[in-house]
């Protein structure tokens, strides 16, 4: 039977789970080990992928991405944090920052599977889509 990169991923969380620092690098050892006796350790990367989304599920840790037409200051980011905590329901967010000069200004919030658009570009096409009507 073959072992999915998530069923890896699952339990090398639940293997380093609450463990300490000085047990983990043991763990991991063998857990590469065990990749290479099963002639899976190709899947390295799809398992890392699968195990930082137990993690931070497990952790109550949202990653978002936060996209404007130019550098955000830390005031900003600062609340945008807090508003994903509050949507998400999040402990932590970490917010990663991208610049987008098409959208004009404003910012777009990505963050699981939800896209909230509050640009300049998005409001535009609206007020475009109503003045036709």
């Amino acid at each position: 039977m073959k072992i999915t990169p998530k069923q890896y991923a699952e339990s090398l969380y639940q293997s380093v789970i609450n463990k300490k620092d000085s047990r983990i690098k043991g763990i991991l050892d063998n857990f590469v080990k065990l990749l290479i006796d099963n002639n899976d350790i190709s899947k390295i990367d799809k398992i890392i992928g699968q195990f930082k989304k137990i993690w931070n599920r497990e952790e109550g840790i949202v990653e978002a991405e936060a996209v404007s037409a130019r550098e955000l200051d830390k005031k900003i980011v600062k609340l945008l944090n807090g508003y994903i905590v509050q949507l998400s329901g999040a402990r932590k967010v970490l917010l990663k920052q991208k610049v987008d000069k098409n959208i004009l200004g404003g910012v777009i919030i990505k963050y699981e599977d939800k896209i909230l658009d509050g640009s300049l570009k998005a409001r535009l096409k609206e007020l475009r889509v109503e003045m036709e009507r």
